[in-house]
């Protein structure tokens, strides 16, 4: 379980640290990949700090968890934490606001599903 641990945590590394690389140098592109109109400075501030700083600040932890077997389990249960909040705000904002295409629901199914990945992993850790 540790070596698919490792795996599972180097690879969420690297996916949030393209995603945020990407706002850091590009914080329109939200704009452009939901539909988000507004580009104030406010804006394009907050989606730096949060679709870029706060997604690294996850990716550098999940590399530095998957450096060593004990920080393993905490990092797979925050993934679960985390994305399964992140899943369940998504599948309410559906719920209240409905969607335009079918990208909401499969990253709504893929965040639920990355945490329960994860939850099951950090429960059969060894």
């Amino acid at each position: 379980m540790q070596r698919k641990a490792t795996i599972l945590l180097r690879a969420s590394g690297i996916i949030l640290s393209i995603y945020a690389i990407s706002f850091f140098i590009f914080p329109e592109l939200l704009g452009q990949l939901i539909g988000f109109t507004h580009h104030s400075p406010n804006t394009l501030v907050e989606v730096t700090a949060f679709y870029g700083g706060l997604e690294l600040g996850i990716a550098i932890f999940l590399f530095w968890s998957a450096a060593d077997k004990d920080r393993m389990p905490f990092a797979l249960m925050m993934i679960f934490f985390v994305f399964m909040a992140a899943g369940i705000g998504r599948l309410i904002g559906i719920i209240r606001f409905g969607f335009e295409d079918p990208s909401q629901p499969i990253v709504t199914i893929l965040e639920i599903g990355w945490s329960l990945v994860s939850l099951w992993m950090a429960r059969n850790f060894k």
